[in-house]
């Protein structure tokens, strides 16, 4: 969706002009303008879904107004309703079988719902119009990315670059797809690009840090990922990020301080819990892993994966109860996992066994 494009008005005095575009509604209610511009202005507050009650309430008046159907299939598109921001892109194109955004925000909707074969249809209809667009052929290539078809994705990427060689985004885009074929020096010299453009750009940078640390070579990871604290101090992923870096390259102390150093910076989110607890229990230290887990579970109560780490951990410290128990937990909210009920199975009829040896012995 580009709402930006509706975003078009600024004005101090937006609440007198919304209750004189009101009224004018109350007393003229087939005066389509009139809705356009109050929609534009509860879209510059960022007021989306009074908006969308504007543009609803115009096509009640006129269903076959394509400028309230576009801006009605944004707003749907922004509150995640994709079907029915289909249904109204789909609308407009009847009215305006011509029109370059049209296609291509269609084509965006089916791309967001994995449906590759709509998505392109509607992208080729939008080329037709525009051959040469740029953002059309970036929207291209992540849809063949989604499609893991990386070198198609490439193809287009370039297209876009040829067509414009200064937006940043586009040049990691094509390192995306360059990493996830594990063409790491290819993807270096694409986020290079990037941040020659943008030489604060933390996404570019992060990613040429991992890059260099997926090539072993841990000396440029480590001066990629200071210039990213350089950047941004308080960006979570890079310490993580660091911290998994720390660990490919053995440096154990040093990632166990980078994810104290991560959860310090952003206390609310579970992935550095997770990943330190690992370290604790490839260490043995079974009870600073499970404090790490549960703290993790704190934040992801309904996580099954997280009930399963804590469970390992306790089978493995030779605590049968906690384990047994903690692997029901991860069965009553994954009740699908193989793995899970085969582990507790297991677990089970070892606590079992234990308990009637324990019984064996008192008698």
């Amino acid at each position: 969706m580009n709402i930006g494009s509706i975003m078009d008005i600024k004005n101090n005095n937006n609440k007198d002009i919304k209750d004189e575009l009101t009224e004018k509604i109350t007393q003229n209610p087939s005066d389509e303008n009139n809705y356009i511009e109050l929609g534009k202005i509860y879209i510059a507050e960022n007021d989306y879904q009074n908006a969308l009650g504007v543009y609803e309430s115009l096509l009640n008046v006129n269903p076959l107004n394509s400028q309230a159907l576009i801006n009605a299939g944004s707003l749907h598109f922004y509150f995640r309703d994709i079907n029915k921001s289909i249904n109204y892109y789909s609308r407009a194109a009847e009215i305006e079988s011509k029109s370059f955004s049209i296609y291509m925000n269609l084509g965006n909707a089916y791309a967001e719902l994995g449906q590759f074969e709509p998505a392109m249809k509607n992208y080729e209809k939008a080329l037709e119009l525009e051959p040469n667009n740029a953002p059309l052929f970036n929207a291209i290539g992540l849809l063949f990315q989604d499609k893991k078809d990386y070198l198609t994705a490439i193809v287009y990427y370039d297209k876009a670059i040829k067509s414009d060689p200064n937006d940043p985004e586009t040049y990691i885009n094509k390192a995306s797809a360059q990493m996830s074929m594990h063409m790491y020096k290819e993807a270096i010299k694409s986020l290079k690009h990037a941040v020659d453009i943008e030489p604060a750009n933390l996404k570019a940078t992060i990613c040429i840090a991992n890059c260099y640390a997926s090539l072993k070579d841990f000396s440029n990871a480590d001066k990629y990922f200071d210039k990213c604290y350089a950047i941004d101090a308080k960006a979570y992923q890079v310490y993580v990020c660091h911290a998994i870096s720390y660990s490919d390259a053995n440096r154990i102390d040093m990632a166990i301080s980078k994810y104290k150093e991560a959860i310090a910076v952003a206390p609310q989110m579970p992935n550095a819990y997770i990943l330190l607890g690992n370290i604790y229990v490839d260490r043995k230290m079974y009870q600073e892993a499970i404090d790490c887990y549960q703290k993790a579970s704190a934040i992801c109560p309904n996580d099954a994966k997280i009930y399963s780490f804590i469970g390992n951990t306790y089978f493995m410290a030779q605590d049968l109860p906690n384990a047994v128990y903690t692997y029901r937990k991860a069965l009553q909210y994954d009740d699908k996992s193989i793995e899970n009920k085969l582990v507790y199975i297991e677990i089970l009829q070892e606590y079992i066994k234990r308990k009637e040896q324990d019984n064996s012995v008192i008698a």
